[in-house]
């Protein structure tokens, strides 16, 4: 699949986007889930610090201490990342929890007194950066009146932790349904672009003579492009008839004039003019034999879903051969299975094979076979007689227009020029080939689908 491709251009376009959503998705997720922890952590860290705030009492000296600390045992465990602090201000005494140790965390001033809980994000100890809480509150009268600094920090490693288990717990999920949507995608595009398929054979059958038109039942968004096709089919028809009828017209023009010519050179002849005469009769003979050789380019190869028996063709060709002179004195085989066909218009088969079967006529000794058959996708003629043949080094010379081998007999030497031409207009070839006894012509053409699939079986 290249990059030409409309279903890779989609698929990656689709990839894309989905990998995009699906990278939004994740980080937006986690940001989320952190703000979720962080909420949660300020809750949890609020009620620590109402309690070391409610934990404030005078001891025997009635110096400020921390009579009932927050209970959660990490307070206790040096370095455990859950720490708290006290400070008396103005250069009052700093108490803080076990798990400071001998560190002191550097609390940020506060210049009012209102009771509102700030969060700050402070340096503790070990390297650590702590979240931190903290209210500025004055004590009662019987504390003293005091305005004393409390604060609880937890460790952000701990957040950071949190929102790594949550991502790479998230990640095998947000891989299942990027692979899930881009397999819908695929099945999306697939969907999308099968009416194009059925486009795409609709007019491979026709251009095997197999349908017509596109016809309808396409989508409202691809019908009107197979409507415009079959409206451009509809047009070149008419061009082709209308083409095919100037070549007869012209042909009909000229054929008064050529008789003419040929009058004249009989005249001549009879005159005594014998050399003029004949330059003349051969120069309307050429020209009545490349009029017939346009004309059978004009209609060939018109109607691409033509398809002919090769049998009944070869049957009436081989019916008029021998109502002639060179045909009455020669022996007729023919062996064509009636259900092989190909895809050419009759006329234009009779035309080659009538040029075929006159040549073997015409330099054969005593017999002429004529038979078909279907090999590798295609359909073989063969026209065989006992003649002498086209010498190997003469072959490919005798395909050209005005090739003649024997120049002693009446024609133009069109006659394989014109089935190479019908040969190519209907995709076959024209081979020759030298036998021990004789030579043969190969004509193969496409074959009839249904006619290929029959023969098959």
């Amino acid at each position: 699949m290249s990059f030409g491709s409309l279903r890779l251009r989609l698929l990656l376009a689709a990839a894309s986007f989905i990998l995009a959503a699906i990278v939004l998705s994740g980080l937006g997720l986690t940001v989320l889930f952190e703000r979720h922890v962080e909420r949660w952590i300020d809750g949890e860290l609020g009620t620590h610090l109402d309690q070391l705030i409610a934990g404030l009492d005078t001891g025997p000296d009635n110096a400020l201490v921390v009579a009932r600390p927050p209970a959660d045992p990490r307070f206790e465990h040096p370095f455990s990342g859950l720490y708290w602090e006290v400070a008396v201000e103005p250069d009052g005494p700093v108490m803080r929890s076990r798990s400071l140790w001998d560190f002191e965390i550097a609390l940020p001033p506060e210049e009012t007194v209102d009771d509102e809980v700030r969060h700050h994000r402070v340096e503790g100890p070990s390297g650590q950066t702590l979240y931190l809480l903290q209210r500025r509150v004055e004590l009662p009268v019987r504390l003293g009146s005091k305005m004393v600094r409390a604060a609880v920090g937890l460790d952000t490693a701990e957040v950071r932790a949190a929102v790594w288990r949550f991502a790479t717990a998230l990640a095998p999920f947000l891989l299942l349904l990027g692979v899930l949507l881009t397999l819908a995608a695929w099945a999306q595009v697939a969907v999308g672009l099968k009416p194009l398929k059925a486009m795409r054979q609709k007019l491979e059958a026709i251009g095997h003579g197999e349908r017509l038109r596109l016809g309808t039942g396409f989508p409202d968004e691809v019908q009107p492009l197979a409507s415009e096709i079959d409206s451009l089919l509809d047009q070149r028809d008419v061009q082709i008839e209308k083409a095919r009828a100037r070549a007869a017209d012209l042909a009909h023009a000229l054929k008064t004039p050529l008789q003419v010519l040929h009058g004249d050179a009989e005249q001549l002849k009879a005159k005594g003019e014998i050399e003029l005469g004949q330059a003349i009769e051969g120069l309307s003979r050429d020209m009545q034999g490349h009029v017939q050789r346009q004309l059978a380019r004009a209609r060939m190869g018109a109607d691409v879903n033509a398809t002919a028996n090769i049998s009944k063709v070869a049957g009436r060709v081989v019916r008029v051969m021998k109502r002639t002179p060179d045909g009455k004195r020669l022996n007729w085989w023919v062996e064509i299975p009636t259900t092989i066909a190909a895809r050419i218009d009759s006329e234009d088969l009779a035309e080659a094979l009538g040029n075929l079967v006159e040549n073997a006529a015409r330099h054969a000794k005593m017999r002429v076979a004529i038979s078909g058959s279907i090999e590798a996708d295609m359909v073989t003629v063969s026209v065989t007689d006992d003649g002498a043949g086209i010498p190997h080094e003469r072959q490919e010379e005798m395909l050209n227009r005005g090739a003649r081998l024997d120049n002693s007999g009446p024609g133009a030497g069109l006659g394989l020029a014109i089935v190479t031409d019908i040969a190519d207009a209907w995709g076959g070839t024209l081979s020759f080939e030298k036998l021990e006894t004789g030579f043969r012509v190969d004509l193969r053409l496409p074959p009839a689908r249904r006619s290929a699939r029959a023969a098959r079986k």
